[in-house]
C-alpha cells in the first residue's frame, strides 16, 4: 500500500469546500468550487476521471501517485502531478492566491 502524506496546509484551506465543476484539458484539471473558489493542479498525462462528484472535501494528501483529493464520503481522486512542489494553485473566489505548491 504506498504511503500518503496529509498535506495540512492545503486541507485546512479546501476541507468543506463542495465540488460544483471540474474541467478537464490536457495537462490541467481545474476544479471550481461551490463558493467559486478554483484549484487548479497541472496534471501530468491526460484528463483524469472525478472520482468525487460533487462531494466535499475532507483531506488532501500526496503520495507517489500524486495528489489524492479525499471526499467526505470515502471516494478518492488521485491526480498524476506534473511537477511536483509546483503544480498546485488554489485561488479564492476573488481570485486572490490562497496556496500554490
Amino acid at each position: 500500500m504506498p504511503i500518503i502524506e496529509f498535506n495540512d496546509k492545503l486541507t485546512r484551506i479546501v476541507r468543506g469546500r463542495t465540488i460544483q465543476l471540474v474541467a478537464q484539458e490536457e495537462g490541467l484539471v481545474t476544479i471550481v468550487f461551490h463558493d467559486y473558489s478554483t484549484m487548479r493542479v497541472k496534471v501530468a498525462g491526460g484528463p483524469t476521471m472525478n472520482m468525487l462528484g460533487e462531494g466535499r472535501i475532507e483531506c488532501v494528501g500526496e503520495g507517489e501517485a500524486g495528489l489524492n483529493l479525499v471526499g467526505e464520503d470515502g471516494c478518492i481522486a488521485t491526480l498524476r502531478l506534473a511537477e511536483p512542489g509546483s503544480s498546485i494553485t488554489v485561488k479564492d473566489e476573488d481570485g486572490q492566491v490562497e496556496y500554490t505548491g
